[in-house]
């Protein structure tokens, strides 16, 4: 597995929120699903699935003993919740992050002492009430399966989390669903890598980060000008130059494909650079359209390249394709002669440039828009840094954890219970209305919503080298593209003159000049200049 998709994973035991909103858009439901970027989204719904169940199991039992304990034991029962209450002052689990070995003994100290005087008080009050066996037998029963049920849960999660998503960890095996479920995985898993994406709401980009850069080009498709024409003639209609954006498309894949070239050395290679299809359109269509599954009524993921190829030369369709250029910062380990002196690193954040191109009425459009996906929520990648089960240290945490959160758990256990039951109603409601909406009305929502990968994102960068390679990445690929259309066109013939200063600019945008005083002039890029009169009483001064 990917790092990120441990991370994506381990967000479903530490967030139930998030467990909720990937199965109820992506399972309960028929929509499209967004592409993943380096991500296993059927590993990341079988986690999420099975999160809900262990907590749901845990929340259902706690709401059972709580009850039982309130009608026939009441005073000792909120004594021990008042003793529960004070364990939620121990440290957090995450204590194990730094000096772990004291603390652990500090922590089973502090926790030791907190359970004696919990006891105590429990068995003076018991001695002093004289309510009979009864009592006892009540009062024990609930500490013993309260106790149990708590540490089961809580050993159970982050057993899941260091087995199943620990750094060396492979893909854990999962009981079979229901038919229905395991039939949505599936359709899931094929939609994740598929080259159509029809989206609800606004951003044709989902899944793939905030957006960075958009600009755009247009010029006329005018024939380049003979160099020995008359002045007179230059400003009279050269001609129109056709040229076909397929082969266009063609020849910026292949060229950007040679970034990865394996003729490159490995340490100049962009190993983690893709080119892909995306076809884009909005999700609100009718049931009975040609993009929708006539049988599954869900909308298809994947069109053929013939289909493709129709798209970029009818640019006025319901639909819009983009080239995709996805580049991942996944760092190469360093080696000097036999030894690896530096690891490899991730840096978890994708940089993705979208290419469009459409040519209409004799004029050629191009259109470039770049989008930053972040890395991971910090907090998800706890599933680095837990102890072996083996250890001391995860026995000490569990049980830490188990009583630290042993109040909140039992007293918020009836609504948690209540509300994942309803949410779980609500997802079944939902996809059996979906399903019979296809009958009843012609037009339906069947655009992806969210994204998984963004879901689990950070609302930044963590460092600003991240920040600077997103920006490095792009710059590549910007340069890259630009050059490639102009060289295109001017093997065409097209004057490219429009076109070079609009690329300056593009390229240009942004030019900042710091540090000491400048006056004057200034100009960059090829072909730019910049000019400025000097009276013959004024030093001058060149650089170049």
């Amino acid at each position: 597995m990917t790092n990120t998709t441990r991370y994506l994973s381990a967000a479903a035991y530490l967030n139930p929120q998030y467990a909720n909103l990937v199965i109820g858009d992506l399972v309960a439901s028929h929509r499209a699903v967004v592409p993943s970027v380096g991500i296993d989204l059927g590993v990341i719904i079988r986690h999420c699935l099975y999160a809900r169940k262990i907590q749901l199991i845990r929340d259902i039992l706690l709401t059972i003993f709580l009850v039982l304990g309130l009608i026939f034991a009441p005073p000792q029962i909120i004594i021990i919740l008042i003793v529960a209450f004070v364990l939620g002052f121990l440290p957090s689990v995450e204590w194990e992050r730094r000096s772990i070995g004291v603390k652990v003994l500090a922590g089973g100290a502090v926790a030791a002492g907190l359970f004696a005087i919990g006891f105590l008080v429990l068995i003076i009050y018991l001695g002093v009430s004289g309510q009979g066996a009864r009592v006892d037998v009540t009062v024990i029963a609930f500490l013993l399966l309260t106790a149990v049920t708590q540490v089961a849960y809580t050993y159970n999660k982050y057993r899941a989390l260091i087995d199943k998503l620990g750094p060396d960890a492979d893909p854990a095996p999962f009981p079979r669903l229901d038919h229905r479920v395991e039939s949505r995985i599936a359709e899931v898993e094929a939609a994740q890598s598929g080259n159509l994406t029809l989206y609800s709401g606004e951003n044709p980009f989902i899944g793939t980060g905030k957006w960075d850069r958009v600009w755009s080009i247009a010029i006329e498709l005018d024939r380049a000008q003979e160099t020995a024409q008359e002045p007179w003639a230059r400003s009279r209609s050269r001609g129109y130059v056709p040229i076909d954006p397929v082969e266009l498309h063609q020849v910026i894949r292949e060229r950007l494909l040679r970034l990865r070239d394996p003729a490159l050395p490995e340490n100049e290679r962009l190993s983690a650079l893709a080119v892909d299809d995306h076809v884009v359109g909005e999700g609100e269509r009718r049931w009975d359209e040609p993009l929708v599954d006539p049988d599954r009524k869900v909308p298809y993921s994947r069109i053929s390249r013939e289909a493709i190829e129709a798209l970029i030369r009818h640019p006025q369709a319901g639909l819009r394709y983009y080239q995709w250029v996805s580049v991942s910062d996944e760092g190469q380990a360093v080696w000097s002669g036999n030894e690896e002196v530096i690891g490899r690193a991730d840096q978890e954040i994708a940089a993705s440039a979208f290419v469009y191109v459409a040519v209409e009425g004799g004029m050629f459009y191009l259109e470039f828009v770049t989008t930053v996906l972040p890395p991971i929520y910090r907090r998800y990648h706890l599933v680095d840094l837990l102890p072996k089960i083996s250890s001391g240290k995860f026995t000490a945490k569990v049980w830490l954890d188990a009583a630290r959160n042993v109040f909140k758990d039992v007293i918020s256990a009836p609504f948690r219970a209540a509300g994942t039951l309803r949410q779980m109603w609500h997802d079944h409601r939902s996809f059996q209305e979906e399903a019979a909406s296809v009958d009843e009305v012609l037009f339906g929502d069947v655009g992806a919503r969210i994204s998984v990968r963004e879901l689990g994102a950070a609302r930044a960068p963590h460092t600003y080298i991240q920040r600077l390679d997103a920006a490095k990445y792009t710059k590549l690929v910007e340069r890259l593209i630009t050059d490639t259309v102009l060289d295109f066109l001017e093997d065409k013939g097209v004057d490219t003159t429009a076109y070079r200063a609009s690329a300056t600019s593009v390229i240009n945008n942004g030019l900042t000049i710091s540090g000491g005083t400048f006056s004057g002039p200034v100009a960059a890029g090829a072909g730019a200049k910049a000019q400025v009169n000097v009276s013959a009483a004024q030093p001058t001064t060149a650089a170049g």
